[in-house]
């Protein structure tokens, strides 16, 4: 145990939401509309989907690995793989991390999302993500489906041929945001990966332990990722209240189909994203213009998360 005998901070600052739009970004000698526009066109959405397919090409052909090993390199091809899995799950959380960073730049500061999102804390983001997954979607966004729509599908008006695509679109994609927010709060091995003690385990040496007998049930033949967690605890030691940390470690599984599918998702709606912004900037009132949009007809929340390793 860390023992840890500082007095506690006071109660942590709260964060407003209407406060949080009034902020105000001078952009001192820069042109803010040129700016702005210089982020969106760059803003690399597919980033994330283009990182996992370049690892899955070497995932799905270990012959392929030759191109990636040093002179010196021991490291078996199926070691080598874990990770290159690994780094595709962990793909999952920071475009989710995006994701939800872009909702909040567009709630907060429509006009030019990217100031915000640029300058956005660590402690600033989680209080928003704890009240959305404390009150939903709906605790931070007045009629968040409307919302959506006016983002997300802009030009898609009343008698649009996509009206129908982009109203079943939206439904989705807010029960989608809500469940992937879930998702992203409760795998603490995000913040392992980033900063702490990252471990890829050979699952040739890793056992399953049976937690009624706390005997190994054999080893995992499913994907697994060891890390370390801490609970925070008190004690009490000569009359005194000491304050510390429990370490433990966890074994999680994870399914890189599973993670591929919610980065193809995530991905789609980042774009849509983006081309609410190409309408600010290329579709002036009266000008026809094609915008490539991602619909999602045909998919649903329980569907995609049935497969969900972490239940």
């Amino acid at each position: 145990m860390v023992e840890n005998n500082k007095k506690q901070k006071g109660p942590k600052k709260q964060f407003d939401i209407d406060s949080e739009r009034g902020i105000m970004f001078d952009p001192g000698t820069l042109s803010l509309a040129n700016t702005e526009r210089e982020y969106y066109i760059g803003y690399p959405y597919q980033y994330w989907y283009h990182k996992a397919r370049a690892l899955w090409y070497f995932i799905e052909d270990a012959s392929r690995l030759q191109c990636i090993r040093n002179e010196k390199d021991i490291d078996t091809d199926d070691y080598i793989i874990e990770n290159l899995k690994m780094e595709i799950h962990m793909i999952v959380f920071h475009s989710a991390e995006s994701l939800f960073l872009t909702v909040l730049g567009h709630l907060f500061y429509r006009h030019s999302p990217w100031f915000w999102i640029s300058s956005c804390k660590q402690r600033k983001f989680y209080y928003f993500m704890n009240l959305w997954k404390e009150k939903g979607l709906e605790g931070i966004i007045n009629e968040p489906e409307e919302w959506l729509r006016e983002r997300l599908y802009p030009t898609v008006i009343d008698r649009h041929r996509d009206h129908q695509k982009a109203k079943v679109s939206v439904a989705f994609i807010k029960k989608f945001l809500d469940r992937l927010l879930t998702y992203f709060m409760d795998h603490e091995e995000y913040n392992a990966y980033k900063h702490g003690l990252r471990v890829f385990p050979d699952k040739a040496r890793i056992t399953d332990p049976d937690e009624a007998t706390r005997k190994a049930a054999g080893g995992f033949k499913s994907d697994i990722f060891k890390f370390l967690t801490d609970e925070p605890i008190k004690e009490t030691r000569n009359g005194q209240e000491v304050y510390g940390y429990r370490i433990d470690r966890n074994l999680k599984r994870y399914n890189i189909e599973f993670d591929i599918q919610l980065i193809v998702v995530i991905t789609g709606i980042l774009q849509n994203f983006v081309e609410g912004k190409n309408v600010q900037f290329n579709a002036p009132m009266g000008q026809k213009t094609k915008f490539h949009y991602v619909y999602f007809e045909g998919f649903t929340v329980e569907e995609i998360f049935r497969s969900d390793p972490s239940k």
